[in-house]
Formats: structure tokens, C-alpha cells, sequence
């Protein structure tokens, strides 16, 4: 191989391939196919990723890095036989201090229930995968792809922040509960996509319960009235 050769090739792994401009398109929420591919294991990492929200408050935990300066949502790789579920549980804990519960959203998953081809009640699955080209690291290193699957959560009412809940790289990590809005303006791009879309479903799912709450409350009173009608028209 010419030096010219080994040296575009090397530059080409320093950057991410661009996106293909016929790839096929998928909903509105989501960036265009990527080609078909298979990475070895030195090639990828599996992370998984939260977006922690507080009913009571209507709000959502972001972690402040107090050494970079940057805000971010709880997210880290897997560890060697954890389950995609448990490392986002851990990496929420770990990196806001906050432990989360998984929330069941109204999702259109393409997982299926059990024993079923689709899936019409609420999950708990994630609302996302993204994927993110690395650079390499260290000398022999190819880089590789970061896939990242979010997942909605939530803490209670009384729920109070840990100290030293993270890595010895992570005690500068600070968990926040900050409005959507001020959510929104901290992280930007794609975390900031990932909240709109979560809070969006919290929403549509928080309204959908409502709805039936309020129809099942207004039945309730529909038969209550039917009956004691009913009742004055029997004899004693």
C-alpha cells in the first residue's frame, strides 16, 4: 500500500461516514436507514441511557459535569453480562444520584406482547437506539460504534439525591431537577430530541389515564344516579 493510500485511510477513520442521501426514510422522529452492517466485537459498545422525570414536579434530572462545564442525561456502557435494562437503572443512579424506576409509556414498540403480534398497552421499552461513531483511542484501535438505548424513568415525590454515587471519574457529577424547558436549553441536539419525544409520551400517556379516569368517574355517577332513580320507584 502507497504512503499516499495508508494515510487516506487512516484520516478516514477519523471521522464518521457521512450520511447517505438515498437511504430510506422512517418516521419523522428518526434519522434515515443506515446500510447494512456487522460489527465485530472490538468494534462496538452497547450503552443504555435515561430520561428521568419527577410527576410531582413536572420535571427532569440533568447531570452537570462541575469539571467540563457540560450538561448531559445519565448514560454509560453495559457491563459484561448485565442486561441493557439494568445498566440504564445503574447508570441513572450512578451518574445523577437519583434511583429510577422504570415509567410505562403508551410507545408504538415494535416489541410484541406476549403470546400477541403487537403491542397495545403501556411498556417500558426504550424509546430510542442511537448510534455514534468513535474515534480510536489508542494506538492499534480502529475506533468503532457507541449504540445507545434510552429509556423513560421516574422518582417518587420524596426522592433525595445520593452523594458518591459514581465512578472515581464521576464524583463531579451532579444530578438536577430542571423544567422541561431549561432541559431543553441545557442538553440541545440529540439528548434534547430524545427529552422532547419521552416528555411527549409521558403526556400523551398521562392523558390518555386521565381520560379514562374521568370517563370511568363519570360512568360511576351515571349508575349511581340510575339506581337510586331506580331505588325511590320500588316499594319499600
Amino acid at each position: 500500500m502507497s504512503s499516499r493510500a495508508s494515510t487516506t485511510t487512516a484520516r478516514r477513520r477519523l471521522t464518521a461516514p457521512p450520511e447517505d442521501p438515498e437511504a430510506p426514510r422512517f418516521s419523522t422522529l428518526s434519522t434515515p436507514a443506515v446500510s447494512d452492517s456487522l460489527w465485530f466485537a472490538s468494534d462496538f459498545v452497547i450503552g443504555a441511557g435515561m430520561v428521568i422525570i419527577q410527576q410531582s414536579t413536572w420535571k427532569i434530572v440533568v447531570v452537570h459535569d462541575g469539571r467540563d462545564r457540560r450538561w448531559f442525561l445519565p448514560k454509560g456502557r453495559k457491563d459484561v453480562g448485565e442486561s441493557i435494562e439494568a445498566a440504564a437503572l445503574r447508570e441513572g443512579y450512578e451518574e445523577s444520584g437519583y434511583r429510577a424506576e422504570f415509567l410505562p409509556l403508551y410507545t408504538p414498540s415494535r416489541a410484541p406482547a406476549p403470546g400477541s403480534l403487537v403491542n397495545s398497552t403501556a411498556n417500558t421499552e426504550p424509546i430510542f437506539v442511537g448510534t455514534t461513531y468513535f474515534r480510536p483511542r489508542y494506538r492499534g484501535d480502529y475506533g468503532g460504534e457507541y449504540l445507545t438505548f434510552w429509556y423513560v424513568g421516574y422518582i417518587g415525590a420524596d426522592a433525595v439525591r445520593a452523594e458518591g454515587t459514581g465512578m472515581s471519574d464521576e464524583q463531579h457529577y451532579v444530578g438536577h431537577l430542571l423544567t422541561v424547558q431549561e432541559a431543553l436549553e441545557k442538553l440541545g441536539g440529540v439528548q434534547a430530541h430524545v427529552v422532547d419525544v419521552a416528555w411527549r409520551l409521558f403526556l400523551q400517556t398521562y392523558d390518555t389515564r386521565s381520560r379514562t379516569t374521568r370517563h370511568q368517574t363519570s360512568s360511576e355517577r351515571r349508575d349511581s344516579r340510575q339506581m337510586d332513580s331506580g331505588s325511590r320507584g320500588r316499594p319499600a
